[in-house]
C-alpha cells in the first residue's frame, strides 16, 4: 500500500464512535501509538453512520513516507494537530470502490 498512497489520497481509519451532542454528530476516537485522536465529527464522514461502536472515519493524507503517514481528519479535535500513524492502519478509499 505504501506505493499507492500519496498526498491528497483519502483513506479509512478504524475508530470507535460514541453519541455526540447532536443527532448528526459523533464523538470519535482513533487510536495512535502515542496518544489517541479524539474529536467530534458529522456522521457523513463515517463509513457507517452508527451511534456507537466500531467503524471507520474518512481522512485525507497530508504526508507519507516509507512506513508512516500524517492525515487530516474532519471535524473538531479536542486536541489540535494532525493524525500520524502507521500505514498498516489505513484502508484506501479507492480499494473499497464497488
Amino acid at each position: 500500500m505504501t506505493n499507492k498512497l500519496k498526498v491528497g489520497s483519502q483513506v479509512w481509519l478504524p475508530c470507535e464512535v460514541k453519541p455526540g451532542p447532536f443527532s448528526n454528530e459523533r464523538l470519535v476516537r482513533v487510536e495512535l501509538p502515542s496518544e489517541p485522536w479524539v474529536g467530534f465529527v458529522e456522521t457523513n464522514v463515517l463509513k457507517e453512520p452508527i451511534t456507537e461502536g466500531a467503524t471507520f472515519i474518512l481522512a485525507t493524507i497530508v504526508t507519507v513516507d516509507k512506513e508512516t503517514f500524517s492525515a487530516r481528519l474532519p471535524g473538531h479535535a479536542i486536541k489540535q494537530g494532525e493524525f500520524t500513524g502507521s500505514l498498516s492502519q489505513v484502508t484506501s478509499v479507492d480499494s473499497l470502490a464497488v
